[in-house]
This record gives C-alpha cells, structure tokens and sequence, in this order.
C-alpha cells in the first residue's frame, strides 16, 4: 500500500508540475512577443500588406515555438526529474529569465552588427581589449533581477491558482492558433522563397533561431519551379534575404568646379597583380611607371560583381545583392549624369556581370545581352572605344569605362595542363596590353591625358587549374591581389605599397574631381586613395555572400562566415593554427557591415 500510495502521490505531482508549466511556457512566449516586437523596430519594414501580415504572423509562430519548445526540451523532463516543486518551479525561473535576458541583449546585437547572437559575437561583447564595449553591454543585463522578480511572482501565483487555471478552455484555442500561425509562417516563406517575393524573404533573418522552410527542391520535381529561370532571376535581382540598402546617408553637395576632369576607367578581369612585367605587358608596365603603381591592392571580392561595387560604390561586396535588388546607381555616376558628362561605356562581355545592367547603368542604355554565353571580344570592345572617342564633343567632359577580360577568355579553353592554361594566358596578356596600349596613345595623341585621370586596374585575379566550384569560396592572393595603375596630374608618380583596396577609389574620385562636401562616411567605406599623406588601412576586407575575410598589411588572411566559422591564413594562403580570433577586427567588419544597412 505505501508503495501505491508512493506512486500516486508521485503521479499527481508531475501531472501538477505538467501543467503548470503549459502556463509558464505560455506566460513567457507573451514575454518573448513583448520583447521580440523590437525587432519591428531595426529592420527594414516590408512595404506591401502580404510583407506585413507575414510580420506578425511570424513572430507570433517563431516565438511560441521557440519558449513552448524550450519548455519541451528542458522543463518537461526536469518535471520527472525533480520532486520538489520548489526546487522545480525556482529552475524553471531562473532559465526562462535567462533565455529572456539573452533575447533583450539579442535584440541590441542585431540593432548594432545586424546579426544575432553567436559564440563570435558573445565573445566580441565581453571581450577585455574593449573594456569600453563590454561595460556598454553590461547595461542590458541591468533588467534581469526585475525579470527575475516577474518569473517569480507569476511562478507562485500560477502554482496556487493552479486548479482555477487548469478550467480554463481557451487556452487549447490559443495553443492550436499558435501552432497554425506556426506552419502559416513557413509555408509562406517557402512560397515566397521559390517565387523571390523579397517582402517576405528579406525577413529571413530578422529573429534569432529562425530557418524558415524552402521547399525548392519539392516545386522543381513537381515542374512547379523551372531552376534555370530562377537562377538568371537571383542573379539579376540577388539573394532574396538581402537587407534594404541606405545609399547614400545624405544628399551629396559638392563645391563649383570651372574645369571638369575626364576619367577613364579600364577594368581587365582576371589581371593577376604579377602580370603587369616587361617581360608579360611592356606597355602597361612603361605606363605604370609613369603613373602611380598601387602595389599591395585588394579587389572587393572574388567575381565581377563584388569587384564592381568596392570600385564604383565605394562598399564591400556585402552589399552586392542589396545594390541590385534596390537598383542603386552609384554616386559618381549620378554626379557626372548631373553634370551632362559624355558617357562611353564598353565591354568585351556585353556587360555580362548583373551588376552593370540592373544597379550600376540600370539608367543609361546599354546593348541588350542576348545570350549568356556571348563571345568575349576585347579587341572589337577597344576599337568601339576609340570610334566614339573620336566622335565625341571636345568642348564637353567625358566618363569612359572600357570593361575587358582575360580570365574566363582563358578559363573557357578547358586546357588539360597548367603549362598550356598558363601559356594561353601568358599570349592574351599580350594581345590584351597592346589593346590598352591602343587607348593610351590615343589619349596621348589627342593630348587628353593633361586633364584626364586614368585608372586601369582587375576586377580579380586570375587561379590556374580551378574550377568555378572551386574559386566560389577561394581567397588565395593570386585571385583578390590586383594591379591599381592611377595617372592623374596631381598625384606623385611612383610605387606605393600601402595596403590599399577598391573601395578606396571613390572617395578619391569623389574629392579630387567633383569636390564633394559631405564626409567619406556618407557614401563610401574606403579611403582617400590619392591622399598620399594620410595613414592607410590597417586592414581591408574581400568578401563574398558567404565568407568575410579581412586582409592586413603583411598578407595575412583572417576568415569568418556567416554562421561563425573562423580560419587563419598566411601570406602564402597556408592554413595557420589559430586559437584566438582577433576579435577587434571581427567588430570592425561587423560594424562596416551594417554601416549602410537601412533601419
């Protein structure tokens, strides 16, 4: 009998403790709305009715599912685990005051780094070499003994009120609606996901613990979704989940200018930083020498695209995706449409790169791509350049930009060896120089190089024997480390080997040419790359939708991805055993990051 007795006792306690905290869970995803509804406040609100509703329906699911499925991993077995109610119902206090706490600070995280809370990040916030940063995150746990005090008291009065409570019939009402709202939320954003309604994807990322369900695979088996159509769309239009880009800060006001400078970019994608040497271009490298030669120069990314935005946005490839989606132009291009420049814009690839026609030129006509895979032809992109040179007005301004290629040109040969690959790129190197040898002398001989301002430069590197899966993520010196020849009147000529990158010329551009007014911070994330006196970077950033990896002056590479993962490289792209992460610099890049993010 006393064993009977034992267990029944031992039943009707669990069951208690069961049931109250069904009431605890419930109490505590009111708390989670309550605080997670912030969030509404940091992100870019969606603009149509359909991003909205699916706003609120998913931070109704979200947050009910993460504290009832906090309650189920952990208060539910605790419940069979401790006898004592006490005991039980004081744990159960102090972990959901915990997880409440966490989310508060969470919410101060994403308004700062517009990223969630990670062992990265947490480590940032109590990192001891920025005492000033970790007092200011203290701040955020002051709350916690007032939540604690709530958790307490609504613990205590739920337990006695217990019987009254288990009466209650809506809240099975309320339970199932959540659980609805729930499914209604992934379903939603699986919808949306396949069918790029950004409204909705762009909130991929807005609450902590969130993967909503894509179901892309499941359309395409079912010829619901054709996977080609929507690879070209992602690609115009760029991931989906892309925040909402502030460009500029501020309206831009500039200082007159009686004598406006041409300028004349050449971009060759592929050129490696080793191939500008007389024994490969002659001409370049005699040009070079009577020009400024940036030495230890970084693109922006790895692709065409994400070297385009560091060099005609002044930002780090981070931002490519919300350029396009946006369809952002960049500031000098607006400038110099203001002030009725002549426009002569060419590519050997028919401005294949999405970021030319959907961001960059998305405003001005250019030649319609009509087949992904055209043929890439330099020679006929500088003649065309030299036929409007000579036609263009003398008496009005000019902007030209010659786009040429010498990468895929060589990677589309699918040579066996890497000797005949290395052969064939050695032989377009020297077509490719005499082409841009061409447009220099036609420059000289026009005497337009007094008050033109000349930048060739690569979009990235060149890797022999990769293939594109491989050189989707690789950061290797030979594929980020590019030539930067600048000729202008007013800069000294000669080497400099200070760390430089693309996002540093626009702010050149932008003060030496149109003398703008307002602070580099309100257009760009570069430096001054014709100030010669001012101290440079002390690092720069390449950077993919994947991988952040920030380059300091000695080459060493430092990695980090979006989800944490960190790696060490030497200046030889070598992996190096690294148990400390130079959290300063992580903060740095997370701080650049959302500097341009619209909130």
């Amino acid at each position: 009998m006393f064993w009977i007795k034992n267990g029944r006792q031992y039943r009707e306690q669990t069951s208690q403790k069961i049931s109250w905290g069904h009431w605890f869970a419930f109490f505590n995803i009111i708390w989670a709305v309550a605080i997670g509804s912030r969030y509404a406040f940091l992100i870019d609100w969606p603009h149509t009715f359909l991003g909205r509703l699916y706003f609120f329906i998913s931070i109704l699911g979200h947050f009910s599912f993460i504290a009832f499925g906090l309650y189920l991993l952990v208060l539910f077995p605790l419940s069979f685990i401790i006898k004592n109610e006490r005991t039980f119902r004081g744990v159960s206090v102090i972990i959901a005051t915990i997880a409440t706490t966490l989310l508060l600070v969470d919410t101060e995280v994403f308004s700062r780094f517009n990223l969630h809370l990670s062992s990265v990040v947490w480590n940032l916030l109590v990192n001891p070499e920025n005492g000033e940063l970790s007092r200011d995150w203290q701040i955020f746990f002051t709350p916690m003994p007032l939540m604690l005090l709530a958790q307490m008291l609504f613990s205590r009065w739920a337990w006695y009120k217990l019987r009254s409570l288990e009466r209650q019939k809506w809240i099975r009402g309320v339970g199932i609606m959540l659980t609805g709202l729930f499914i209604t939320t992934h379903l939603m954003y699986a919808w949306a996901d396949a069918y790029l309604y950004r409204p909705i994807t762009m909130q991929k990322s807005n609450f902590p613990l969130s993967y909503p369900m894509t179901a892309r695979t499941f359309l395409e088996k079912h010829g619901l979704l054709d996977k080609q159509q929507y690879e070209i769309k992602l690609d115009q239009e760029g991931r989906p989940d892309s925040p909402m880009i502030n460009y500029p800060k501020h309206a831009l006001s500039y200082n007159n200018v009686a004598n406006k400078a041409n300028l004349l970019i050449i971009t060759v994608s592929g050129l490696r930083q080793d191939a500008v040497q007389k024994e490969k271009m002659p001409a370049l490298t005699e040009f070079a020498q009577q020009a400024t030669q940036f030495t230890n120069h970084y693109t922006t990314g790895n692709n065409s695209n994400s070297a385009i935005v560091g060099l005609f946005y002044g930002l780090n490839a981070n931002y490519t995706d919300s350029l396009l989606n946006n369809k952002k132009t960049s500031v000098l291009i607006e400038k110099m449409q203001q002030d009725n420049y002549q426009f002569g814009l060419f590519s050997a690839t028919n401005f294949k790169p999405s970021i030319f026609r959907q961001a960059l030129f998305h405003q001005i006509k250019l030649p319609k791509n009509t087949s992904n895979k055209r043929k890439i032809d330099n020679l006929s992109a500088m003649k065309n350049w030299q036929v409007w040179f000579e036609q263009r007005s003398v008496d009005q301004a000019w902007f030209s930009y010659l786009n040429l290629d010498v990468g895929e040109l060589t990677r589309q040969q699918h040579l066996p060896t890497l000797e005949q690959e290395q052969q064939f790129y050695t032989q377009q190197l020297s077509q490719l120089d005499q082409q841009i040898n061409s447009v220099l002398t036609t420059l000289k001989a026009h005497n337009a190089l007094e008050n033109t301002a000349v930048i060739i430069t690569g979009e990235q590197g060149y890797s022999f024997q990769k293939t594109d899966d491989e050189l989707l993520n690789y950061f290797a010196p030979e594929e980020i480390q590019v030539p930067m020849i600048v000729a202008w009147k007013e800069l000294n000529t000669g080497v400099e080997d200070k760390l430089t990158s693309h996002m540093d010329v626009i702010p050149a551009l932008m003060h030496d040419l149109f003398y703008v007014k307002n602070t580099d911070a309100d257009y760009t994330q570069g430096h001054n790359l014709f100030n010669q006196t001012q101290s440079f970077n002390e690092w720069v950033l390449v950077a993919n939708y994947r991988w952040d990896v920030i380059i300091t002056p000695d080459g060493t590479q430092y990695h980090i991805d979006n989800k944490g993962n960190y790696q060490k490289y030497n200046r030889t792209y070598q992996k190096v055993v690294s148990r400390r992460p130079p959290l300063g610099l992580f903060l740095d890049v997370y701080q650049q990051n959302s500097s341009f993010v619209e909130k």
